[in-house]
């Protein structure tokens, strides 16, 4: 009888095992119930044996152990049955591992004292007694190791992070991997696994990010008493907008934190998509603010010990773009070929150079704008966004910029709003022309105006030639697959 019943507690195991797997749900536990019921058959005949033989001790000591293994594989299934899969199957919240643990070692332990009291009659009360001696020398030996796994039972009930969140604990950052009973893993940045110790979260606290979340954070920064504070507020936040990297929900925020020895203190709030990505964003933005300052003869200020009269002047790339440079790259634009060299020389030294951060957007799409761009060297991407686009997106890529290719031309001589976005692909420098930059050479030349003009009629023609070209290229190829699937042959098939 026994062993039939064994044979089906088996196959029943197995049998809710390869549904659960199905089911995508945790199997039941099998190592120990599978021993019991192959175990316990044999035990029950050994005990018999025994019996008979008049081994009393032994007699007790199997009987001890069949009834320790099938109580222990019901305490495993009832478990996993009560507290694991209606969890798992949505019934209740889900019970914290080191919590099923601890209650099933503690039924467990209770279980095991009964057994042995029963079958073998000894004195429990007494043994506690004696025990508790040895219990306080080794509580005070290791009090560490027990505020470490009293603060694991903590942060498993009060569940303030979860595996996956990124935790921020001051000197240590990165993703949860695990919470054990006695330590904490965290992954950083670097892939290296940090092991925290559970006392040290309960103690100190930490910041914790969940993955579908916004994460903000916090930047300061320190502007010249000489730039107005308008003006700085307005500058950092068109950069924060103009920033790939930072959400436009939550809107990013500025403001004057305070007035400082040597400089005005400007609070930077921003929101991101990732934790992972909190110090790229953070300089990617302090890059993007270090070009927009020197660009406006602006500086980051510092206490220094010797007076100063003026900021010390940036090391830019643009300031060793010589005026000969320049007078090159015009004469090889198309829109400025047909001037003369004086001409040429002229608006070299009336035009501006620029250096831009790589991200940083040069022109935006709508925006109205007086000026040219003429490529130094660098690479700059152009983006058009149609009326679907959502504001934070630049839009579909249309093409790269490289040396020598100007952009802007529009804006500049008919004053429309950009029809395009171009943001700088690596750290880009660029010849700035400004529409009074060109009042002294129509001063001297009226009819430059006119062959710009031409040129400038000229190039759109061949722009929209080439639009029309591609537009009829697309009408044909789709006049043919119409063809090819209204055939009498495809209809036959």
């Amino acid at each position: 009888m026994t062993l039939t019943v064994s044979l089906l507690v088996i196959v029943a195991l197995l049998t809710i095992h390869r549904v659960c797997k199905r089911q995508k749900l945790s199997p039941p536990p099998l190592r120990l119930p599978l021993i019991a019921a192959i175990g316990i058959p044999l035990l029950n005949q050994l005990a018999e044996i025994v019996s008979d033989a008049g081994a009393t001790l032994l007699q007790n000591s199997l009987e001890a152990a069949i009834t320790l293994l099938w109580a222990l594989s019901l305490i495993r299934i009832l478990t996993w049955g009560i507290l694991q899969i209606p969890a798992e199957l949505g019934w209740w919240k889900p019970t914290a591992k080191i919590l099923r643990d601890l209650l099933t070692l503690a039924v467990i332990t209770a279980v095991v004292m009964v057994v042995i009291h029963r079958e073998f009659r000894v004195n429990l009360v007494g043994l506690a007694a004696t025990s508790a001696v040895v219990t306080a020398v080794i509580g005070l030996a290791a009090q560490e190791t027990l505020k470490n796994l009293f603060a694991g039972i903590s942060l498993q009930v009060d569940s303030p992070f979860e595996e996956g969140d990124w935790i921020d604990l001051g000197t240590t950052t990165g993703v949860v991997t695990s919470l054990r009973l006695m330590t904490t893993r965290v992954r950083g940045l670097d892939g290296s696994i940090t092991v925290v110790p559970n006392s040290r979260i309960a103690v100190e606290g930490l910041r914790r990010f969940k993955p579908e979340e916004p994460v903000g954070q916090m930047i300061e920064l320190g502007l010249d008493y000489s730039l107005p504070p308008r003006q700085a507020i307005q500058l950092l936040q068109r950069i924060l907008q103009h920033n790939r990297r930072v959400l436009r929900q939550p809107t990013p925020k500025v403001w004057v934190s305070s007035f400082a020895d040597s400089s005005i203190t400007y609070s930077l709030l921003t929101w991101q998509t990732t934790a992972l990505e909190l110090r790229q964003l953070r300089s990617s933005v302090l890059e993007q603010i270090w070009y927009a300052l020197h660009r406006i003869d602006q500086s980051i200020p510092y206490p220094v010990r010797d007076v100063r009269t003026k900021p010390s002047q940036a090391k830019l790339p643009s300031s060793n773009i010589s005026t000969e440079h320049k007078q090159k790259l015009l004469a090889s634009t198309e829109i400025f070929a047909h001037l003369n060299d004086h001409q040429h020389e002229m608006l070299a030294g009336l035009a501006s150079c620029q250096t831009f951060a790589p991200g940083e957007s040069v022109v935006r799409q709508g925006e109205r704008g007086d000026s040219l761009y003429l490529v130094v060297h660098g690479t700059l991407e152009v983006f058009q966004a149609n009326t679907n686009s959502s504001t934070g997106h630049p839009g579909r890529h249309v093409a790269d910029l490289q040396t020598s290719d100007a952009f802007g031309e529009m804006a500049l001589c008919t004053g429309e709003a950009r029809a395009a976005t171009v943001i700088c692909k690596s750290e880009c420098v660029l010849i700035e022309i400004e529409r009074k930059h060109l009042l002294p050479l129509l001063e001297e030349q009226p009819d430059i105006l006119e062959t710009m003009g031409s040129i400038m009629a000229a190039r759109r023609q061949q722009l929209n030639a080439n639009q029309q070209q591609r537009a009829e290229s697309r009408r044909r190829a789709l006049i043919a697959r119409m063809k090819r699937l209204f055939s009498p042959s495809s209809q036959e098939q």
